[in-house]
């Protein structure tokens, strides 16, 4: 299973996690299974159309940009909200 990294932000909607574990070999499966446990992030990270703009997402050391990669069993999934300004 994947590590899977919660920001601040989401926490809430996380039940105070800051990690978890997740299941799957593809980030859209592992994405999947974070909504299962955690319902409250239901369209908070990505939606029918790939990983939402506000948020970036690392598999490791690696941003991913689809959610269509793999992920190793024991990678560490980063969901970070993305960083704007001027």
């Amino acid at each position: 299973m994947a590590t899977v990294h919660i920001p601040a932000l989401l926490q809430p909607l996380a039940g105070g996690l800051q990690t978890m574990e997740a299941a799957g070999s593809t980030l859209r499966e592992v994405l999947a299974d974070v909504v299962r446990q955690q319902p409250g992030l239901n369209g908070r990270i990505s939606d029918l159309t790939g990983i939402l703009p506000e948020i970036m997402i690392a598999i490791g050391d690696m941003e991913a940009k689809v959610v269509d990669v793999p992920v190793p069993a024991d990678a560490d999934v980063w969901i970070l909200p993305s960083l704007a300004g001027g």
